[in-house]
Parts: structure tokens; C-alpha cells; sequence
């Protein structure tokens, strides 16, 4: 916090601790959330939800937390990253202001992203960007974590919880505007189409485009998404999801080199919204279609069928120059990177589960059968030549010889898997897992095979005992796997990737006060890293580590004052060769946020809502390539008034980084300059 000036930072902690604020997590509504994390024990099957059995709880043997619409309305998230960026644990904005992608990590690492329980299969550039006005929750699972999806990354599961129809007709229409030309338009409403409220429907729609503190950026979004339920019978029901999402604009590169943003230049620091790329060059265009069901059926006796199919489709056209290095004077040096092709994905997800209930014990058994298949075809080029550009004076319109090579890549796998839930006494917690997958991959990138034939096996386990007084003590184990192509330079073949975490805490829920409070210690590591070696080509010698503890609390004080607040230490390394381990790019030891809340219910401020928050993410470094260098810590100050007029009328107004930080969010190889103030204000009407 030593970069922020003293009198800034006594001005933010003291808006944050003492003046009138609110809690851009969840804590107005912990309440809400600790009434139905408990009713959901209580549920077999929640389908569209990561957690299969009984739903994300808050009292379960791991770290999970979920994020509310109500929590997204309140910060104006437009991105995954911005509504997941006050957890414990979490990291986000490493590469800055990005208009094309979501980036965060999990206890250090990367972290896998679902949406309504089906798996995504990121390929290179070809990502989904999904559209957060569409999503009624955000579940995060911390942690290796293959017994959900099978293959993902150790840091966790996010999974996305589409907006479905709701039991009673409500809707919403919101405009909005902002700093940097931002812009939009949205409407979502949900409606019944029997009078025995047997079917019902929601339509969300919405339109939005903004500008970028780089210059030349901008990108428009369009999204709509109709969902349809049906009550067939009393223990029978079915849901139609479907979604068409547009983007369409010039992309952010935020890559710059290290000499101009973390090291000083006789010339001083290269602006942060000077754009390396090439206006006339730079394009996204993207189109994302998704089609899909979700079917329960309850045969009674405690048995439940549920299986859940998704089709997504995915087009992109990505191509954008970027800033590689420097000559130590006033030139960047600059690449390209191109993407052009389509990607199509099918999952299927088959559960069937058994309840058994006695007078002391309730035990829920679940097995499952999964299917993906994903084929992406195009043409690719991670790194083509871009003449260089004055950093300090940039002269555009350099010529490019735009080449790709061929793209080709097919997925299929299957996974088999168990899980059990235990309860004794409403005391004792005992969740067992396991899961068997085979992925197979085949295709090239250019000449290089792409083809793996894997099989793994993940075990998970927790344990927890709850107290009559709240308090519950858990431990729990659990793994993962990524299966990567390739091979070594003695023709072996690469291992997945493989995670273990071993994780102990506490959570509690005090009688007589309305919030909820977690400590986590977590051991997490992912072997066969690939790591360099004589050879010049990688080797399976590599580990990455991290090992930490995270503090979260959300606390409703009273009926007008909310707190939440979230600590996290991680110590977290990466071997850089087989005799070489650093400290891994880009991870900071400490992160802290704080939140308060105040709602006026009375006189004539009654329906205001005021506040600020503080998010501080301590320095980093890049061992590999800048020794020496410290990437300094940063605090950022944010603020909303939101205010409840007339009937059904909102008016709301949300500022990030309140005193237009200047700071570089990290280096990896590349910096990366971090966003800047943006302001935005919108209108709704709600009945």
C-alpha cells in the first residue's frame, strides 16, 4: 500500500470503515443465502448447479461460495472477472483492462469455467465470453476439483447459472451510461403461458457497447436468451435454454514490454492508453449460439433422474497486434496473433440418485455418466512480424502480411462417476467421490499432432462435524487432471496435468448474529508442469505449488449496516527447470477487500443505498525474466449510490478506481498497465 499516497488512502479506509457503504459480495442478502444453503441439504439433484448433489452449500466439506444477481446488479458487472473479484482467494485484472476475455486465478492458478453444469473446451483464442446480464448466480469451487467435469485446471471450477423462468411473472427494463462511450440497453421478463402455472417462459435481452482506456478500442455486445419450463407432472419437469450472443469490435492489446511501464526510460512511462496495435488491423468479431435442456424426473422412493444436454456453437474471427519487447530506446517491437474458425461442442450429463432417510441419518447416492464432444476447425497464428512503433509516439498504419496455419482439433470424452453424501445426527458431514474419465483428443496445429489418449481416475473426500453453536471444522481432499498433446524429446508422450489439494477450515454461523464467517488453510500442487531442459524441448519435470490461508466474512449488522471482508495469503511457486523453482508470476502474497453497506429505511432518504469498498493486492514479481524487479502493490477505491424511488423505479451510479489509479497490474514476460476510472449510471423499472 506504500504506492498510494497517505492522504488518499486514510480518505478511502475511512469512507470504507465508517462512511455509508455497501457490499459488492453478497452480504445484504446472507440471510437469504445461509436460509437456502441449508434448505438445499434437503434437495437430491439441483440441476444447472456445479455442486449435482443438494446444490452449492455453504455448510459443505470444501470452499464454494455463490455470487447473487442481486450482488451483480449492485457492482454493474459486465464480466465474469469484475463479479468474482472480492472473493477470497481470487485473483483478477492480472492483464488488465481486456474487452475480449475473462482472466482469473484461483489460489494461483488457472481455473476451468462451466455453464449450467456443462463443461467449456477452450481451444487456444477460441474462448467463450459469456454475457453476465444472462446469469442468476455465479458458483465458484475452489480448488483441483476433477469429480464435477472431469478434465480442468487445479484452481477451481466457476460455473455460470443461466437466468431461467421464475414461479411468478416479473420483469425489468434498464438503461445504462457511462465513461469511454458506454452505452446500453437491456430487458428481461418471465411470464406464464397456462393458467395452472404449469409453463412458463423468460426472455432476456440486451444491448451494450463501450470504449477502452486504450485508444481505438471499443466493442459492441448483443444478447438474447429464451428459456421455456415445463411442469409435465408433479415429479416431472423440463427446461429449453437457449442463447444468441454477438461481439463485434476492436480488441484491447494490453501486452507491453517491461521497459516503459515497470522500467523507468530517459523518455518517462509509456502512457497507459497508447495503443501498440493497428487500428486498421485489429478486429473481433464473435458469435456464440447455445441450445440446450434440463430434465428432472422423481420415480419416488427416493430416487431422482435428471440429465441435462447443451449444444454451443462458437465463430471467431481475432486478430490484433501487441507489444513484445523493446530495443531499450523508443521502439516497441510487435507481433500479431490470429484466429479464424468456428468451434462446436455437445455435452451430455446423466444422473441418477438415491435418498435413503432414517431417524438419525440421511444418505444421498448419485451416479452419473457424461459425455463431451467438441471439434474446432480454422486457421491460426499465435505470433506473426508487425514492423516496430515509437512507444512514445506511435505512427500508425504499418504494413502486415496477414498468414495462418490450419486448425484442427477433435475432443471426445467420457466420464463415469460416483458420490455420496452422509449425514448423521445433523452433526456429522461425510462427502466420498470418484470419478473415472477417458479423453481423446486427435487434430494438428499447423504440423504439430495434437492427439492424446488418456485415462485417469479422481478421488475426493471431506469431512466436517457442525456444532449446535455454528461452528464447523472440515478437512477434505481432492484432485484433478488436464491432459495435454505432445511429447518429450525421447518420444514420450505428456501425462496430464495433475492436481491435489488437501484443505482444512473452519466456517461458522453464529445463533445470534446474522452473517457467516470461513478460514481455510489449502495445500494445492500440480505435477508434470512442463519444464526446458537440455534438449531444447519441455519435459514432464515441473512442479507448481501454492499453499495458503483465506479469511472471508459477510455480516449483516443490523437492518441498515452490511460489512463483508476477504484476506488472502498465498505462497506460490513454479519450478523453472528440472534444478531452477521460483516464485510464479504474477501471484501476490497478500490480498485484502473490504466492504460495508448502508441502506436508509426511513425519513426522506428511505430506498437510498450508499457506499465504498477497498481492494488491495499486494506486489509481485517475474523471477524468470525481470530478477530484480518488484511489481509495486496497488489499492483500489470504489463507490455506488443506489436509490429506490416511485414505485418499481431505480436509479444507480457505480465508480471503479474512484482516484484514476495509475498502476502496472502485473508482468508475466509482457506488463500490463490496470484499468483506470470508469463511472457508470443506469435506469430501471422493475414490476
Amino acid at each position: 500500500m506504500s504506492t498510494l499516497s497517505s492522504k488518499k488512502f486514510h480518505l478511502a479506509l475511512l469512507s470504507t470503515a465508517v462512511f455509508l457503504a455497501y457490499a459488492p459480495v453478497h452480504a445484504a442478502d446472507v440471510a437469504d443465502d445461509t436460509a437456502e444453503a441449508d434448505t438445499e441439504l434437503e434437495a437430491i439433484t439441483v440441476v444447472g448447479s456445479a455442486g449435482k448433489v443438494g446444490g452449492i452449500k455453504f455448510h459443505d466439506t470444501r470452499s464454494a461460495d455463490v455470487i447473487k444477481r442481486s450482488s451483480m446488479d449492485e457492482n454493474a458487472v459486465h464480466k465474469v472477472d469484475e463479479a468474482i473479484a472480492n472473493q477470497a482467494g481470487v485473483l483478477t485484472n492480472m492483464y488488465g483492462n481486456d474487452n475480449k476475455v475473462d482472466w482469473f486465478k484461483i489460489r494461483g492458478f488457472d481455473a476451468s469455467v462451466a455453464i449450467d453444469g456443462n463443461v467449456t473446451t477452450p481451444n487456444g483464442f477460441f474462448v467463450w465470453l459469456p454475457e453476465t446480464y444472462g446469469l442468476e448466480s455465479i458458483e465458484v469451487i475452489k480448488g483441483a476439483n476433477s469429480n464435477l467435469y472431469g478434465a480442468s485446471n487445479a484452481g477451481g471450477v466457476v460455473n455460470l447459472v443461466s437466468k431461467r423462468p421464475k414461479s411468478e411473472p416479473a420483469g425489468e427494463v434498464k438503461i445504462g451510461l457511462g465513461t469511454d462511450k458506454r452505452g446500453s440497453i437491456g430487458a428481461d421478463y418471465s411470464g406464464v403461458l397456462s393458467e395452472d402455472n404449469s409453463v412458463r417462459y423468460r426472455v432476456v435481452a440486451q444491448a451494450r457497447r463501450e470504449d477502452s482506456q486504450i485508444e481505438f478500442a471499443h466493442m459492441k455486445h448483443y444478447y438474447f436468451a429464451p428459456s421455456l419450463t415445463w411442469d409435465i407432472s408433479d415429479n416431472t419437469n423440463l427446461t429449453l435454454l437457449a442463447s444468441y450472443q454477438h461481439e463485434k469490435g476492436r480488441p484491447t492489446n494490453g501486452f507491453l514490454p517491461a521497459y516503459g511501464t515497470l522500467i523507468d526510460t530517459p523518455y518517462g512511462k509509456i502512457n497507459r492508453d497508447t495503443s501498440m496495435g493497428e487500428p486498421d488491423f485489429d478486429k473481433t468479431d464473435r458469435t456464440q449460439v447455445t441450445a440446450g435442456y434440463e430434465f428432472q424426473h422423481d420415480f419416488g422412493q427416493g430416487w431422482k433422474f435428471s440429465q441435462n444436454y447443451r449444444y454451443s456453437h462458437l465463430d471467431l474471427l481475432n486478430q490484433g497486434v501487441f507489444a513484445w519487447g523493446s530495443d531499450g530506446n523508443r521502439t516497441a517491437y510487435r507481433g500479431y496473433s490470429y484466429s479464424d474458425g468456428d468451434s462446436d461442442v455437445h455435452t451430455l450429463d446423466n444422473r441418477v440418485s438415491k435418498l435413503w432417510q432414517g431417524e438419525r441419518f440421511d444418505n444421498t447416492l448419485l451416479l452419473g455418466l457424461d459425455y463431451v464432444h467438441s471439434s474446432t476447425d480454422g486457421k491460426n497464428n499465435g505470433f506473426g512480424y508487425v514492423p516496430g512503433l515509437d512507444m512514445f509516439n506511435p505512427q500508425y498504419g504499418a504494413d502486415i502480411t496477414l498468414t495462418g496455419d490450419p486448425y484442427h482439433i477433435k475432443l471426445r470424452q467420457t466420464g463415469l462417476y460416483a458420490q455420496n453424501q452422509f449425514k448423521w445426527d445433523n452433526h456429522w458431514l461425510v462427502n466420498l467421490g470418484v470419478r473415472h474419465d477417458r479423453a481423446k483428443s486427435s487434430g494438428y496445429i499447423g504440423s504439430s499432432d495434437q492427439g492424446y489418449d488418456v485415462n485417469h481416475t479422481s478421488y475426493n473426500a471431506g469431512l466436517m462435524y457442525q456444532f449446535d453453536m455454528g461452528l464447523s471444522p472440515y478437512v477434505n481432499y481432492s484432485e484433478s487432471f488436464r491432459p495435454i498433446a505432445g511429447g518429450d524429446a525421447q518420444n514420450r508422450a505428456y501425462k496430464p496435468y495433475e492436481g491435489r489439494q488437501f484443505e482444512a477450515g473452519l466456517k461458522y454461523s453464529p445463533v445470534n448474529l446474522d452473517g457467516r464467517f470461513s478460514l481455510a488453510y489449502f495445500d494445492l500442487q500440480e505435477k508434470n508442469a512442463l519444464v526446458s531442459d537440455a534438449s531444447n524441448v519441455q519435459v514432464q519435470a515441473g512442479e507448481r505449488r501454492g499453499r495458503g490461508v483465506e479469511l472471508q466474512a459477510d455480516v449483516n449488522v443490523n437492518d441498515n449496516w452490511s460489512v463483508a471482508g476477504a484476506y488472502t495469503y498465498t505462497d506460490s511457486k513454479q519450478d523453472l527447470s528440472t534444478d531452477t523453482t521460483i516464485r510464479s508470476p504474477m501471484i501476490p502474497r497478500h490480498m485484502a477487500s473490504a466492504q460495508v453497506a448502508y441502506q436508509f429505511n426511513a425519513g426522506a432518504l428511505n430506498g437510498l443505498k450508499l457506499g465504498t469498498s477497498l481492494r488491495y493486492v499486494g506486489s509481485t514479481t517475474d523471477d524468470q525474466y525481470y530478477a530484480g524487479h518488484t511489481i509495486p502493490s496497488y489499492t483500489l477505491w470504489d463507490a455506488m449510490a443506489q436509490y429506490n424511488f416511485a414505485k418499481d423505479w431505480q436509479v444507480q451510479v457505480n465508480a471503479r478506481n474512484l482516484t484514476d489509479k495509475n498502476y502496472v497490474s502485473a508482468c508475466s514476460f509482457y506488463c500490463y498497465y490496470g484499468a483506470g476510472r470508469s463511472v457508470e449510471a443506469s435506469l430501471s423499472y422493475k414490476w
